[in-house]
């Protein structure tokens, strides 16, 4: 029954699919999860004993493993130090050294998470805490006990009291990105519990409601608005600021090529990370070794702006 295999194909599948022990990257049950097959299948197929349509299971395969590559060879694009970066990390560093809260503000795609991630990542100390409209003051507070590696049962109280012990021995800030979903009695228990009783920094971002949030006259957060020892509106990205991106993924690029990439992003850097991805692409299907002005206004015309 095996020559009716594709080897190549068999050869492909199994380099990638297996066991972690074998230095596998994706597991068998995720393989077959993904193919829309039980493990039943896959097992039998690895076997040479599968008896149904080989065809059918191999052009599955073979789609998926396309998929797959596709997907390993989109481009990442390394972190600049850009002025939204220093102006972030600048931020962070004088909330956490001085138990201070910040507040940085910026429309959508000017970089605020990547910033955020950044800086998590490089400092070893910082608490992120990515909200969604769902959050509560429960969840909140669950989800600062995980970040700090404490137990979130019984209830709230108790969760508060382990989160402000914990606190108080740690160097740490805590960073609480789309600050804006919160609510205003979820802003004052974070100024009350995390930046009053445990002497920790706190960082509140989000898009430029919140700033017309903390600043509502129909709300007393006067005392939140008192704590706030730093404020940061971040602007658009700088055309400085877009070539470091740019060169860091094409070092050697004409100067009307940077230009069409700056102009097409238009002050966002998320809408440029998107554009150089599609680039990316377009290159590879055309064979194209350097973007030029007709493969980005291509690529700009894939993107919703």
């Amino acid at each position: 029954m095996s020559d009716i295999f594709d080897e190549g194909l068999y050869k492909r599948f199994f380099d990638v699919v297996g066991s972690p022990e074998e230095g596998k990257r994706i597991s068998q049950s995720k393989a077959a999860q993904a193919l829309g097959y039980s493990s039943g299948v896959i097992s039998a197929y690895k076997g040479r004993s599968y008896n149904g349509n080989v065809k059918e299971v191999e052009a599955r395969i073979e789609a998926w493993l396309n998929r797959e590559a596709r997907r390993l060879a989109t481009m990442e694009v390394p972190t600049a130090e850009t002025t939204t970066m220093e102006q972030v990390r600048r931020a962070i560093t004088i909330a956490q050294d001085e138990a201070d809260i910040a507040v940085i503000i910026g429309e959508a795609g000017t970089g605020k998470t990547t910033a955020l991630r950044q800086y998590a990542k490089e400092s070893h100390s910082a608490l992120l805490i990515e909200v969604d409209p769902s959050f509560s003051k429960v969840v909140l507070m669950n989800e600062i006990a995980h970040a700090l590696g404490v137990e979130d049962k019984g209830g709230m109280n108790a969760v508060i009291d382990r989160v402000v012990d914990t606190l108080k021995d740690r160097d740490a800030v805590l960073i609480i990105d789309e600050a804006d979903y919160l609510s205003d009695s979820s802003l004052e228990l974070i100024r009350r519990i995390i930046n009053d009783k445990a002497h920790t920094g706190v960082v509140l971002v989000g898009l430029p409601q919140l700033e017309y949030k903390i600043r509502n006259l129909r709300n007393d957060h006067e005392q939140l608005i008192s704590r706030v020892g730093v404020f940061v509106k971040l602007g658009k990205l700088k055309k400085a600021d877009a070539e470091k991106i740019i060169t860091g993924v094409w070092p050697e690029l004409p100067k009307e090529t940077l230009d069409t990439f700056v102009k097409t992003a238009n002050g966002s850097t998320r809408t440029l990370v998107k554009l150089m991805g599609r680039v990316h692409q377009i290159m590879g299907i055309n064979r194209a070794e350097k973007p030029d002005g007709d493969i980005i206004a291509a690529a700009s015309e894939l993107l919703m702006r």
